[in-house]
């Protein structure tokens, strides 16, 4: 059953090559420079990046301006916009390739470009593995920074997790009304009061932090 989930996950991130969306698009205020973003990322305020409601993290989309033809590539790694009627929320700098940072929205048409790779099938021994697919055997805490429905999220934090904490990362695999929901732990810890300790300064470094006691 695993091996289907994955199948279908790729074939997903096929379909999503030929996904096109028009609407409104606007941007983050530059108040927003330097937080973590839903992939753990910190928001770079003149990185080409943009917030979209569903599509994976690390998918890039072609966003171009209806009433100019202007057009440019950005790349999904952050979750919204959260105001109704618009589609993505851009950087300061792709809103300003794009025309549209005087008017603060403009009318878009979304094409995606570029999915992310799919990754590589987790083992079915353990609900705990790495980012490699390798499984994991961790103590009795960790410190949970995000959870998705979505596998490809899971491994986007998990990787950008790894590149800035000294620490263990991995994915724990749990079911939640009947679908899948996968954990993205940092730290594998004995006791409670090690895994508090990360957490406090994961949380100092803008991560959404709490410790989890791990079913091992």
């Amino acid at each position: 059953m695993r091996w289907v989930s994955v199948v279908l996950g790729v074939k997903v991130l096929l379909a999503q090559m030929g996904y096109v969306e028009e609407g409104e698009a606007s941007y983050y205020a530059p108040s927003f420079h330097g937080r973590r973003t839903a992939s753990g990322e910190k928001y770079d305020r003149w990185g080409m990046t943009a917030a979209h409601r569903t599509l994976p993290f690390d998918t890039y989309v072609r966003v171009t301006n209806k009433l100019t033809g202007k057009a440019v590539i950005v790349r999904i790694n952050d979750r919204g916009p959260h105001k109704p009627g618009r589609i993505i929320d851009l950087s300061e700098k792709a809103a300003q390739e794009l025309g549209i940072l005087s008017q603060g929205v403009g009318p878009v048409r979304l094409e995606v470009t570029q999915v992310p790779a799919a990754p590589s099938p987790p083992s079915a021994s353990t609900p705990f593995y790495r980012i490699d697919g390798k499984p994991h055997r961790p103590q009795a805490y960790g410190v949970q920074i995000g959870a998705f429905s979505e596998e490809t999220n899971a491994r986007s934090l998990a990787r950008n997790a790894g590149n800035e904490v000294n620490q263990v990362v991995f994915i724990w695999r749990t079911v939640a009304n009947g679908r899948s929901l996968y954990r993205v732990v940092i730290g594998d810890f004995a006791t409670r009061r090690q895994a508090e300790r990360l957490r406090d300064r994961l949380r100092g470094e803008g991560w959404q932090a709490f410790v989890v006691h791990l079913p091992v």
